[in-house]
């Protein structure tokens, strides 16, 4: 499992940060995402699924904060070309 942290980063780095490593991934393989930006985990979380990557977690439980996790899964059907 791979790891990536993004706090303190806003769009449209994090997603420039996290594609660079996805492209990267095997099918079954996952990138644990983790920023403090709301914007950005939506963003992330919406690019992924529509091209196919499965998405777990989200917000923290802790009320006020903005700090997210993500867990990114590449899929078989998971493309997400580098540009």
């Amino acid at each position: 499992m791979e790891h990536v942290d993004v706090t303190g980063e806003v769009c449209p780095r994090p997603a420039l940060i996290v594609r660079r490593r996805l492209s990267a991934l095997d099918a079954g393989d996952t990138l644990v995402v983790r920023g403090d930006y709301p914007p950005a985990e939506q963003n992330l979380r919406r690019t992924c699924e529509n091209h196919g990557f499965s998405v777990e977690g989200g917000d923290e439980e802790d009320g006020d904060s903005d700090q997210f996790e993500l867990h990114i899964t590449a899929t078989d059907d998971a493309a997400l070309a580098e540009e």
